[in-house]
């Protein structure tokens, strides 16, 4: 079966250059093109493709005042151009959007350079409806080693390959270890929405690797047409390593628990909506919080502390535990806390001197009514959900970052476990989070 890899591969390798016989900078919708050319195209990382364009436009006035668009809006990236190309083996591709810089010599073509991040093609024909996509993975990253260990021996010469069902519908993923890439495949159904799966099912794979994983190799398809792409792939840091969910002593040996894990972290993702109930195109909430920790550990001890600290209260809201009625005091104790703040409200009421403080001092007492994340954390800790000393290292340094206490840059036995449990911790609320997911259903 030739796959995404297989017909993409080609415009993908570092250092590739890509001749383009014609290449087309095209400025807003409906609009004629800046300039029709040839020249190349490079790549340059697995985050970006350089290009080089020479020719010249037949409208100066409008070229020039196409290639200014931008400078009325910078914040408004379809200001940009875009830039479209026919390969020399006659490949049909959309570069995407870019700002070129331009150089006019005193005689011959205009010259137009600059860098994009993708190549895409669009294509028309009878196809099986579904995803792909394609990761690149690093040779030494233990992440190999897991997935080597994890996936089922292969079978009469094909590779490695797990199937796993996740609400109904079959998702395949396949270890192309010489080409050192996870493909992962799935149908379109009613649940893996062509569109959004593509972005679906890479993010189980950042938060159990703590890894900005992005899929190199995206494959769209209806029956009606096919869309594939080479995307840019980040590298993956060293330093981002603690703060993957998959890790502990067994994390080389249990495989169920591996699967498992991504199953109902892809169930959580394909399951959660907006506040109107449609799809969400952008990361789940979750994922963006290992995002977020993920980015924060390339910097300081006190900005991974600090990220850490908000995304563990980030976490106690996604499970809907803040702001609740107050489940650690018994009904008669509720009642007599009840009446009290009711009663303290109605003396603010009464108040006659400077009315500035009533209402700061009415929201304060009422919320002693309502759950809050210290109060949420306690009840995990009694419930087993949540370990004391990971409660302790948030408790101990939430305030202490928030409010401009430094964390020392220096790494001591004392501190290194405070930021460790603190990242546990943060580990503990997302496997609390996946308890409640049915992947079945």
């Amino acid at each position: 079966m030739v796959t995404i890899v297989d017909r993409l591969r080609h415009l993908s390798e570092v250092g590739t250059v890509i001749a383009c016989p014609e290449m087309t900078l095209l400025a807003g919708d409906h609009d004629a093109p800046i300039v029709v050319g040839a020249g190349e195209i490079t790549v340059l990382t697995p985050m970006s493709f350089g290009y080089t364009l020479r020719g010249t436009p037949s409208d100066f006035g409008h070229a020039l005042g196409s290639l200014r668009r931008i400078e009325r809006d910078p914040y408004d990236g379809t200001l940009r151009e875009r830039l479209t190309v026919k390969t020399s083996d006659g490949a049909d591709l959309m570069a995407g959007w870019t700002i070129p810089k331009v150089h006019v010599p005193e005689s011959g073509a205009w010259i137009f350079t600059g860098e994009v991040e993708a190549l895409s093609f669009h294509e028309y024909g009878e196809f099986d409806p579904g995803t792909e996509v394609a990761y690149l993975l690093p040779r030494q990253h233990r992440a190999r080693i897991i997935l080597r260990r994890f996936f089922p021996p292969a079978v009469g010469g094909e590779m490695p390959t797990k199937c796993l069902r996740v609400l109904g519908s079959e998702v395949v993923l396949t270890l192309d270890d010489d080409a050192d890439l996870l493909i992962v495949r799935a149908p379109a159904s009613d649940v893996l929405i062509t569109c959004f799966a593509e972005n679906w099912l890479g993010e189980p794979l950042r938060i159990l690797f703590g890894q900005l994983i992005y899929p190199r190799f995206v494959l769209r398809q209806s029956d009606k047409w096919a869309m594939g792409w080479v995307r840019p792939s980040p590298p993956w840091m060293r330093d981002s390593d603690a703060c993957s969910l998959w890790q502990g002593d067994d994390e080389l040996s249990n495989a169920d628990g591996f699967w498992e894990t991504f199953r109902r972290l892809l169930a959580y993702v394909v399951g959660a909506r907006n506040e109107r109930g449609d799809c969400n195109f952008e990361a789940n909430k979750l994922t963006d919080l290992y995002v977020e920790v993920i980015q924060a550990a390339c910097g300081s001890r006190w900005v991974w502390a600090l990220t850490y600290a908000s995304a563990v209260e980030a976490l106690v809201k996604l499970l809907g535990l803040e702001g609740r009625a107050r489940t650690d005091m018994d009904a008669k104790a509720l009642m007599e806390l009840t009446q009290a703040v009711d009663a303290f409200n109605a003396y603010i009421d009464a108040w006659e001197g400077d009315p500035r403080p009533k209402e700061p001092a009415k929201q304060a007492t009422s919320r002693l009514l309502r759950t809050s994340s210290v109060q949420a954390l306690r009840k995990l800790v009694a419930d087993g959900s949540v370990a004391k000393d990971e409660f302790h290292a948030w408790d101990r340094l939430r305030n202490r970052v928030m409010h401009g206490s430094l964390v020392s840059p220096y790494s001591t036995t004392e501190e290194d476990k405070l930021l460790l449990d603190l990242s546990r911790l943060f580990h503990s609320l997302t496997r609390r989070l996946l308890q409640d997911v049915d992947p079945d259903l």
